[in-house]
């Protein structure tokens, strides 16, 4: 069963009532500028234009980060279970004990998809038939339970520092 996790941001009202700020202050400056015969004049770099699309931009900065950080998640030998044996054959042949990476056969790491499903919103899914078992765990056929590997945790949980950092890097 396939595993899917969905961002989203209300970040992209705030671009759009930004937008709008800009645009009723340029034409009172247009207009400031006819009436009373002075000129304005605007640059690049004052902050109130820097501000304009720093949350779209953020998100997807963060989008990019996020989707190399899941695959990380899974290479990374951090995964603690040595199997009823203390050790595991897996199907590519190699034998792995404890701490190890979730990558057998690549399937689960390759199935993963992007997709931006609005202008606020992305999700992550990992179609392989067995992404749900690896993620939450499962009982096998032969009766074991099948240990927790929730790679996608991590990001979760650090998404929020990264969000802040991406954000104040954009802001310089």
């Amino acid at each position: 069963m396939a595993y899917t996790v969905r961002f989203e941001s209300n970040a992209f009202e705030a671009d759009s009532a930004m937008q709008k700020f800009l645009n009723v202050a340029t034409a009172l400056g247009d207009r400031l500028q006819k009436f009373a015969g002075i000129k304005i004049r605007y640059t690049e770099d004052l902050p109130l234009k820097k501000l304009y699309g720093i949350n779209g931009r953020t998100f997807d900065a963060t989008m990019d980060w996020a989707d190399a950080n899941f695959d990380q998640q899974m290479i990374d030998e951090q995964w603690k279970w040595k199997g009823p044996e203390g050790e595991t054959r897996r199907k590519n042949g190699q034998i792995v004990t404890e701490p190890r990476d979730i990558v057998d056969t690549a399937s689960l790491l390759q199935s993963k998809q992007r997709a931006k499903t609005s202008r606020s919103s992305e999700e992550f899914s990992w179609l392989a038939d067995h992404a749900q078992g690896v993620h939450d765990g499962y009982k096998a056929k032969s009766g074991s339970m099948m240990p927790a590997r929730p790679w996608t945790e991590p990001t979760l949980a650090e998404i929020d520092t990264v969000v802040k950092t991406i954000g104040d890097s954009l802001r310089k």
